[in-house]
């Protein structure tokens, strides 16, 4: 889970979500992303709950990787995510592998802790989604994005990353999230919290994240060079 450490013992991660209530990262408290306002989730600074220690995803250290060994590392460890997803019971969970793939390789992903992800859309929004940048773009209702993911250690050992999911709801299901439902699904199936149910709170870093992407309905593209 999130790397080699578990990130459930509370040795590994001072704030690890899945740790004693102090730690929530939603709580007031120094490890809160969703705390101060002015502090942009997604910026380049020590307050980007995704990339810094006290963010819910935690952080994946720094390591140089080809996008050859990340197409092979991605194949290599896809039995492993969908089997470990599975157990969240979360219908994504269980569907995401027959999604259409979009990313050609794992690639670092800052908003998600550093680490290595991939991207799968279903078949509702697949149009509309590889259509990338163009702008005042709109997913259609049902649009689902699954965003498995994993942690490559400086020692070259391989571990899974949560998979990040977001689907496009029906209108008025959450004006403040523009009617999008994120969820986060820890390895070995914890559903870390999910908009408007368990730990919706939890996840508020994750949409103050994609409204950088608001002329693309709040959709933060891969990169061109990890595109198919």
């Amino acid at each position: 889970m999130c790397g080699a450490c578990n990130p459930c013992k509370a040795a590994c991660n001072a704030c690890n979500p899945c740790a004693a209530a102090k730690c929530n990262p939603c709580a007031a408290a120094a490890c809160n992303p969703c705390a101060a306002k002015k502090c942009n989730p997604c910026a380049a600074a020590a307050c980007n709950p995704c990339k810094a220690a006290c963010g819910a995803c935690g952080a994946a250290p720094a390591v140089d990787v080809s996008a050859a060994e990340l197409a092979a590392l991605a194949d290599c460890v896809r039995k492993a995510q969908i089997k470990s997803y599975g157990k969240s019971g979360h219908w994504a969970t269980a569907r995401w592998k027959r999604f259409t793939t979009v990313s050609k390789h794992g690639y670092k992903s800052d908003t998600h802790g550093g680490r290595f992800v991939t991207n799968h859309v279903n078949k509702i929004g697949r149009a509309s989604y590889t259509q990338y940048d163009a702008k005042d773009s709109k997913m259609p209702i049902g649009t689902t994005v699954a965003k498995p993911s994993f942690v490559v250690q400086p020692t070259g050992k391989v571990a899974l990353g949560p998979l990040f999911i977001m689907e496009k709801m029906t209108r008025g299901f959450n004006a403040a999230t523009a009617d999008w439902r994120y969820a986060m699904v820890m390895p070995g199936g914890n559903l870390f919290g999910m908009t408007g149910s368990k730990n919706s709170a939890g996840l508020k870093f994750c949409h103050d994240c994609h409204v950088g992407g608001e002329d693309n309905d709040y959709m933060l593209f891969l990169p061109e060079e990890a595109r198919k």
